[in-house]
């Protein structure tokens, strides 16, 4: 792939020079005839193209989607293993705690408010829905001073 990309930055960076020179032209004069014959495009013609004898006959599939491995460097995996191994060494049992390690053990509904009544909320409306026992969510909905039959009547609408 990256023989293709190569190749394809190699075409773009010629055709688009001499394209735009032409343009370029054309928009100083204001007319089409200060255009050299060499700038000019080949008349279209309607037969088809030739694959056989072609690059694209010789061009794998292999090598598209490999993405460029026969550019690699032999000792890339390696260098990239490596530094995984560090990160996670340091990062699982060297770094001491932070005062932020310590609010992330701590449970999400003590840092969001409201949050375990919508999700008891939204909860308990699916096992309604399907048929599925909402006892527990009854429960610590009571627990937070919710009322069922509001909420009952609510989803109800």
């Amino acid at each position: 792939m990256l023989r293709l990309l190569t190749k394809t930055r190699m075409v773009r960076s010629l055709v688009p020079a001499a394209g735009m020179r032409g343009y370029a032209q054309k928009i100083q004069t204001g007319s089409s005839s200060s255009i050299s014959a060499k700038n000019e495009e080949p008349p279209i013609s309607n037969e088809p193209i030739q694959f056989f004898g072609s690059q694209a006959a010789t061009w794998r599939a292999r090598d598209t989607r490999s993405g460029g491995s026969d550019e690699s460097l032999w000792y890339q995996p390696y260098v990239i293993s490596a530094s995984l191994a560090v990160f996670l060494v340091y990062f699982c049992y060297l770094r001491e705690e932070s005062d932020i390690d310590r609010r992330l053990e701590g449970n999400l509904y003590d840092h969001v408010s409201g949050l375990e009544e919508v999700q008891l909320t939204v909860n308990y409306r699916y096992n309604k829905e399907h048929g599925l026992d909402t006892k527990e969510q009854e429960q610590r909905l009571r627990e937070l001073g919710v009322d069922i039959g509001q909420l009952d009547a609510k989803l109800a609408q």
